[in-house]
């Protein structure tokens, strides 16, 4: 089962510095840390992208699941 954000519970969305760890040399991977991070309730979470070829997926980590954001969230961060 895929789990996804609800965009209702996403209250605030800042951009802060990408961390250097997760970063891969070839710019591929399953947990590449992003400089975004959202506010969901009362805990920030920082943005993760699947990346295997020219698209990703973007997600944050709750309580352990990889939860993928919604369109509504993903647009937010483009602003």
């Amino acid at each position: 089962m895929v789990e996804y954000t609800n965009p209702a519970e996403v209250t605030a969305v800042k951009i802060t510095e990408a961390p250097r760890s997760g970063q891969t040399v070839s710019g591929y991977g399953r947990k590449i840390p992003t400089r975004h991070m959202v506010k969901i309730g009362r805990n920030w979470h920082r943005v993760y992208v699947m990346q295997y070829g020219n698209a990703s997926s973007a997600y944050v980590i709750i309580k352990g699941i990889d939860t993928f954001l919604d369109t509504d969230t993903e647009y937010r961060l483009e602003c």
